[in-house]
């Protein structure tokens, strides 16, 4: 669950207040700040009639920012705030053009429909389609039959190209039933069921009641019945959970999208059938929803390809984005739930199989327009070390700290070992590697990797394959383990790990921001060495008493590393007590998400101020003779200004947008 901090709640009553109004806004922050409540006690805290209450929580209960339950025998349901929700919409945006990246424009336009509407039903969806495309109709809107369903991006460098206007994206009923199975399919929209409205709380304790009833009606007696009923608990969790992939499932009775297409490919050349009408028709009264753990999986595979892209460049990354969409494609939250995912291990050789990909079904789904042999260097063969490089690891790394190693930066870095050429790991080299040669003028040198094009011809005449797998290859073994190598032509992903090294570089990157280099570098040293004393420490930094004070006090004022007093004897005497600087990675890490909370509100709020301002400019451009032609209609002064508020919100948001990025990284990746 999310920690709701005052800032937490103010922020996520903003976020209602920008999207559904002032009214849903006032109840859902009288919500955190008191608790669970019925109708007349919130009559009572915010002094609403029933019926202004009654239309709040409806527009609440719509968009799933209200969770309730009702007790048996009682007459009012408890109603409460649903903070994850609320927050999530901050990323509508993101949301948003994640779709039309994946799935085109014509989804994109579903989601944003769904995204406004809330849970809706599936035939109240169709019906306002239907009016769409009959009022395009008639005014002529809609030019030629072109599908532009399955647009999609160059998986190199993200650039998309966006259908052409001429008129409402989705051209039918049956475009639409056809992207909706395919959203349905990728679980970024799940169907509505009544345990959808109880918090995690709520159903914990009925399937907690219902298998103590069914399967302990005489108590609990020992530690065997006790991890029985944690099992039992874990079971029911998961039925819960499964009722939102109803649809999916029958859908997959039908073979999924990509299997449907293959087979009736070319045959709406000779009957009619085109690629809309081979999906089945959905049931017009279920009720879906957007799916937000699943998006927040999309988005972490975006991060994770950025990620790489700053590190190994654009084609490893699409290579790097191809393995994440393959691994990730039955996954469906970003973190596992203790409670709930207590027996889902016990079968190692189906969870194996199924968070792991091969190297063909890789370059299956590689375009064939990349260039897979740019972005890798071209080294002879003897200059490898093959017998390393094909290491195979088939079983993720031991849990460690969030930063295991230290890198100090610059030429006094004592603390640092740079020493890998052990002769220990001699024998895992090839027997035709050549050792580097020496230099007369500066000694040794390492391997040379030549990019010169004239340079190793043969080895340069790589097949797509063999290409492939030297990407996979740069990404195993590179210092964050963006893939693991767990099998023969097999490759999958340890999130945990990744996304620690993750942390660790959006830490690195603020304290860099914050303190300079040589802040970095100090605290690179004590994640290496622990705690360290006061007067040990300039030692080890190589820096003088006065500047190296004068750092970590800053650095201290800013919550990066933290002091420790010890006497020496049981009298407490300052001059005679050690002064232990240590840094604290969790504590650091807690504090920069505090301080993004309260950044993102500092924003909502100047917009608000600014909003205040600018009332009157902003109430003119609501005047119908005005909306669109504001720079024609407008006097030069008061398009100046409207103008200038344009300009200050689209920062706002913009820092806003970046803010969320760094939250996602710290708390749901």
């Amino acid at each position: 669950m999310m920690l709701v901090t005052k800032p937490v709640a103010e922020l996520c009553a903003l976020l209602i207040d920008e999207l559904h109004g002032e009214l849903p806004s006032r109840i859902f922050a009288t919500l955190l700040s008191k608790g669970r409540s019925t109708l007349p006690q919130l009559s009572q805290y915010t002094s609403m009639t029933l019926r202004q209450l009654r239309h709040g929580v409806a527009v609440l209960l719509q968009h799933n920012l209200l969770f309730y339950h009702l007790d048996p025998g009682t007459e009012f349901a408890f109603y409460e705030a649903n903070a994850e929700h609320a927050y999530n919409l901050v990323r509508t945006g993101k949301i948003l053009e994640m779709i039309d990246t994946s799935f085109g424009a014509p989804a994109k336009d579903v989601m944003q429909s769904l995204l406004l509407s809330g849970q809706t039903r599936i035939s109240d969806l169709v019906a306002a389609y239907q009016d769409k495309i009959e009022q395009a109709t008639k005014a002529g809107g809609i030019v030629g039959d072109e599908d532009d369903f399955g647009a999609e991006t160059n998986g190199v460098n993200g650039d998309s190209h966006p259908a052409k206007n001429t008129g409402p994206q989705v051209k039918s009923t049956a475009h639409l039933n056809s992207i909706i199975c395919r959203l349905v399919e990728a679980e970024v929209i799940d169907v509505v069921h009544p345990k959808t409205f109880e918090s995690s709380h709520d159903v914990l304790k009925t399937v907690e009641k219902e298998a103590m009833d069914k399967h302990f009606p005489a108590g609990i007696k020992g530690n065997k019945a006790k991890i029985e009923l944690q099992e039992r608990i874990a079971e029911g969790l998961r039925k819960v959970r499964d009722e939102c992939k109803s649809l999916k499932r029958k859908l997959e009775q039908n073979g999924s999208a990509a299997k449907r297409r293959k087979l009736f490919t070319g045959v709406g050349m000779t009957n009619g059938t085109y690629e809309e009408d081979i999906d089945p028709a959905l049931d017009p009264k279920q009720v879906i929803r957007i799916n937000y753990e699943k998006c927040l999986v999309d988005l972490r595979n975006r991060r994770l390809v950025q990620f790489a892209t700053d590190i190994f460049g654009e084609t490893t990354a699409y290579v790097y984005g191809v393995l994440l969409k393959l691994l990730t494609k039955d996954l469906p939250r970003c973190r596992s739930d203790p409670a709930m995912d207590v027996g889902e291990d016990k079968d190692d050789d189906d969870e194996k199989g199924r968070r792991s990909v091969t190297t063909d079904q890789i370059l299956d789904n590689l375009k064939t327009s990349v260039d897979l042999s740019l972005g890798i260097g071209k080294a002879e063969k003897r200059q490898i070390s093959s017998a390393a490089a094909e290491k195979v690891e088939l079983y993720p790394p031991k849990k460690k700290v969030l930063i295991a190693e230290a890198e100090v930066d610059g030429e006094a870095s004592p603390d640092e070992d740079e020493d890998d050429s052990d002769s220990s790991e001699e024998s895992d080299y090839d027997s035709d590697y050549k050792a580097p040669t020496t230099n007369g003028v500066n000694g040794t040198h390492g391997t040379k990797v030549k990019f010169d094009e004239s340079a190793a011809p043969k080895e340069r005449r790589l097949d797509r394959p063999t290409q492939l797998r030297q990407h996979l290859l740069l990404l195993s073994e590179s210092r964050q383990h963006f893939v693991r190598h767990c099998g023969p032509n097999e490759w999958t992903v340890d999130f945990v790990p990744l996304i620690n090294a993750l942390r660790e570089a959006e830490l690195d990157s603020v304290i860099e921001r914050t303190s300079g280099r040589q802040g970095l570098r100090l605290v690179r040293i004590l994640r290496a060495k622990g705690k360290l004393d006061e007067k040990a420490l300039p030692n080890v930094a190589l820096m003088r008493k006065p500047e190296l004070q004068q750092k970590m006090l800053e650095m201290q004022t800013a919550g990066f590393v933290h002091v420790q007093e010890v006497p020496r004897d049981l009298k407490a005497d300052v001059k005679k007590s050690f002064f232990l600087w240590f840094c604290d990675v969790d504590r650091s890490l807690n504090r920069l998400l505090d301080t993004s909370y309260k950044t993102m509100l500092h924003c909502m709020q100047v917009l608000e101020a600014l909003r205040q301002k600018e009332r009157d400019v902003l109430e003119t451009t609501k005047r119908t003779d005005v909306r669109g032609r504001e720079k024609d209609t407008m006097r030069k002064e008061y398009y100046e200004r409207y103008s200038r508020f344009l300009e200050c919100e689209r920062k706002l948001f913009a820092q806003v947008m970046r803010l969320d990025d760094f939250v996602s990284v710290l708390r749901d990746f």
